[in-house]
């Protein structure tokens, strides 16, 4: 019984979690065109081909560069998601896509939006895309491996097992990959996301550690969060998080 009710609290926590991941924005039932990545991929008229032509021609007259107009609206796009307005960034990295659409930033951008959306499958298409153009981006491999992490919960959730089977393991070690690689791959170069190189390992330390304890791995996530906390992330940590792993296996003392 005991067993029992211990897989039910783990399932109920990482539900909370999976939850927290795609809570999606209330759109209704439409998103506008400028509002999805790449303006929904729909063929654009001779006006909005015109007026895209206009934005481009002012965007680089002001920036000095057209390279320069796209970091410019990408940095713009973020400080909107920051500000809790992700419509506004979706379409700041529009703008960043028309200037630049080789921009691994601009399709990391589009990954993480998409996400709240709750189209899970999309996002993870946009994060290979971000990844294809720079394999070594540290965030767009960190929130890869959320997506596998979380798609692997679904199926487990959906096929109401006791303990992950061997498909649920599979998808659970391509995330478990990808923290690995992120962590390593992990700069200062994130500027453009206006966070540090501490920022990018709080995160990835501490979804890689809650990663690792759905795999059964509760030292392995121990030593994760003791990592996270070291580059700031006791603040990003869920105290439940901490409890629930603290049920499986007491935090070790240093």
């Amino acid at each position: 019984m005991d067993n029992v009710q211990d897989i039910m609290r783990k399932s109920l926590f990482i539900l909370f979690l999976v939850y927290c991941t795609f809570c999606a924005i209330s759109y209704g039932e439409e998103i506008p065109t400028n509002e999805r990545p790449m303006y929904g991929n729909i063929p654009m008229t001779d006006e909005e081909k015109k007026c895209n032509e206009n934005f481009i021609n002012e965007a680089i007259q002001k920036a000095g560069s057209r390279e320069a107009a796209a970091q410019s609206a990408i940095k713009l796009a973020w400080q909107y998601f920051y500000n809790n307005d992700p419509r506004t960034a979706m379409k700041r990295f529009n703008q960043a896509w028309l200037l630049d659409p080789n921009n691994a930033e601009v399709f990391y951008g589009f990954g993480i939006l998409t996400s709240l959306q709750g189209k899970a499958d999309e996002a993870i298409s946009l994060y290979k895309k971000a990844l294809e153009l720079n394999p070594n981006h540290p965030m767009a491999l960190a929130n890869l491996a959320r997506s596998y992490r979380d798609k692997a919960y679904a199926l487990y959730c959906k096929k109401e097992l006791e303990y992950p089977d061997d498909e649920v393991k599979r998808i659970l070690g391509e995330a478990l990959a990808l923290y690995e690689k992120a962590s390593q791959a992990a700069t200062t170069g994130s500027d453009l996301r206006l966070t540090d190189l501490d920022s990018d390992l709080r995160y990835i330390y501490y979804q890689w550690a809650v990663a690792l304890e759905f795999n059964g791995e509760y030292a392995k996530a121990w030593e994760k969060i003791k990592l996270s906390r070291k580059h700031g992330g006791e603040k990003l940590i869920e105290p439940g998080f901490i409890e629930e792993l603290s049920h499986f296996m007491p935090e070790p003392k240093d």
